[in-house]
């Protein structure tokens, strides 16, 4: 499977690691999951969170997500994903990014 290369932006993170907004999305959505409900989301539960058609979209950007090193999981092993360090850092630089708009606003 070959999934399209999105255009890419620096938004900060592990030195190095470009992230698209979308990718930012699907790292927010994944912490909120695993915090609200303590386990981690199937690749379905974003597809439906993101009202995507087909998994196949969550799965191209799970694997783009792993290849930067911003998740991981334990293959063939039911809601093992995670995030890394470098996850968690660009999820919460998102938070702060946010807070700080929204007193500003």
């Amino acid at each position: 499977m070959s999934c399209p290369k999105p255009p890419r932006t620096d938004r900060g993170g592990a030195p190095n690691v470009v992230t698209t907004e979308r990718q930012d999305d699907v790292l927010a959505f994944i912490a909120q999951h695993l915090q609200e409900r303590g386990f981690a989301p199937t690749s379905r539960d974003i597809s439906e969170h993101f009202g995507w058609a087909s998994h196949t979209a969550a799965v191209c950007h799970l694997d783009a997500l792993k290849a930067k090193h911003l998740v991981t999981w334990v293959p063939d092993v039911a809601r093992t994903l995670q995030l890394t360090e470098a996850g968690r850092d660009i999820v919460a630089r998102r938070q702060a990014q946010q807070q700080a708009v929204a007193r500003h606003a």
